[in-house]
């Protein structure tokens, strides 16, 4: 009996002992989930502020090419450019064998050497009345088509060489040496490499846009980058418009000049992106661009809004906002929105009004 009892007792104290600590587990725990503070993303309105840019895909093209040829026919004899390599105007690129061409120069010199002569002679016996008028008239014209003739023999002289009309690099050597071409038979293709032509296509849109304000597009601070080296951004001057639109598409072209960056060489054919800066000329001027994840939709009304962080309090709460354009970096907020003020940029579906929550610190490394 003495026995029973002291099991009882001793069960009922090991009982109450594991209640005790399921309790303080359990008020643990409770307390642990209840001060649980959500992190939140925040983006400073100050500095979207007139952020309204658009990003266009861009295509490298020469600013100035010429497949270049000879004028006349002949065998080449003398081709030592590679391709690549850079070249000055006026330089001698290529040349013809202008033996022929030389014989018939010397030919014409000495048929314009008698004319000249014959016409020296016939003026002095015109002064002295010892030939007729219509005689010297006859060597006169003799001379001047002598003269007409020399000079063109001077021109197929030239013609036998090919000379560069700008400097540039030859992007492609067409021929080999040593070959027999005929007259307009392109030898090689020779670009500009100081400058080159950023190509991009504008929408109508935005053509309509720029044109409502007067403007054109080098008045939206263009600016080009590669992706193979963004750290770069370089400024470029716009060059011509085209008012035809595209075939196939509904956009229209327009060029832009870049200087040859001294980071790397930019050629023709390569891929960038130009931006246009809107901001200044927006309609919405003044207007915040955040991106689609801080805005959301109000259950009850049905409204769009975004939620404000309160650094007093720690918390965040909503605020109904009026929508503008859908831009490459967003959606332009027109209203709801002051300067100074700080938005969630995520993750705001599992927001309330009144929840606390904490700014999200990026460390190191993550």
């Amino acid at each position: 009996m003495r026995l029973a009892q002291i099991t009882l007792a001793r069960t009922a104290l090991v009982a109450s002992a594991l209640s005790l600590t399921l309790t303080g587990c359990s008020e643990v725990e409770s307390q642990v989930e209840h001060t649980v503070v959500r992190p939140v993303k925040l983006i400073e309105v100050d500095g979207l502020t007139h952020s309204i840019k658009r990003s266009f895909p861009a295509r490298i093209e020469a600013n100035k090419q010429a497949e270049l040829a000879f004028r006349l026919s002949g065998e080449l004899i003398t081709l030592p450019l590679l391709e690549g390599q850079e070249v000055k105007q006026g330089d001698v690129l290529a040349e013809l064998d202008n033996r022929d061409a030389k014989n018939n120069l010397l030919l014409r010199e000495a048929d314009f050497e008698l004319a000249d002569a014959d016409y020296r002679r016939k003026a002095e016996l015109l002064k002295k009345t010892l030939i007729s008028k219509a005689e010297f008239d006859t060597a006169k014209a003799t001379l001047k088509s002598a003269k007409a003739n020399l000079a063109s023999a001077k021109d197929q002289l030239s013609y036998t060489q090919l000379v560069a009309p700008f400097s540039g690099v030859v992007a492609k050597r067409i021929i080999d040496n040593f070959q027999t071409v005929q007259a307009g038979q392109a030898i090689l293709t020779l670009q500009r490499n100081d400058v080159v032509d950023v190509t991009i296509q504008v929408p109508e849109s935005v053509v309509l846009e720029v044109d409502s304000k007067g403007k054109t597009v080098a008045d939206y601070n263009p600016r080009v980058t590669f992706s193979t080296y963004p750290d770069y951004v370089y400024p470029v001057t716009f060059k011509e418009f085209s008012t035809q639109v595209s075939p196939g598409t509904q956009s229209y072209k327009a060029a832009f000049l870049l200087s040859q960056p001294k980071e790397f060489q930019v050629l023709p054919g390569m891929s960038a992106e130009l931006s246009l800066d809107f901001s200044s000329t927006s309609s919405s001027l003044g207007s915040v661009v955040l991106p689609a994840s801080a805005i959301s939709v109000s259950d009850a009304s049905g409204e769009s809004r975004i939620w404000l962080f309160d650094d007093q309090t720690g918390t965040v709460k909503p605020s109904n906002v009026t929508l503008g354009e859908v831009r490459t970096h967003g959606i332009e907020v027109l209203s709801g929105i002051d300067q100074g003020d700080k938005v969630v940029a995520a993750g705001v579906q599992h927001l309330h009004d009144g929840m606390q929550v904490k700014p999200l610190k990026w460390e190191r490394g993550v």
